[in-house]
């Protein structure tokens, strides 16, 4: 299990993303197990997915076509742009 996080920006006025965002992903792509939306440090929206996949190349990719599949079904949600889908890097601090 893979853990994604999608990076989105908002369009110019725009404040939350739309309701639903987290189910539609759900519904486009069933490896994901569990959608969250957060903010990132930046301000910007970042949809966190726990996806089954069987590399972290095939997890960043379904992660990402699973946005602009949800996007289309999501009213609003298709003028928000993908910045990136990736996994991200944690440092432990006992390796630290």
């Amino acid at each position: 299990m893979y853990l994604v996080h999608v990076h989105l920006r908002a369009p110019q006025g725009v404040g939350d993303l739309p309701p639903g965002a987290e189910a539609a992903l759900s519904e486009v792509q069933p490896a994901i197990e569990l959608a969250v939306r957060h903010v990132s440090a930046e301000g910007e929206p970042v949809l966190g997915l726990y996806l089954r996949a069987p590399d972290l190349h095939s997890a960043e990719h379904w992660a990402a076509v699973a946005w602009k599949n949800a996007a289309r079904r999501i009213d609003g949600a298709d003028a928000w742009t993908l910045v990136k889908a990736e996994v991200p890097l944690l440092v432990v601090d006992e390796l630290a």
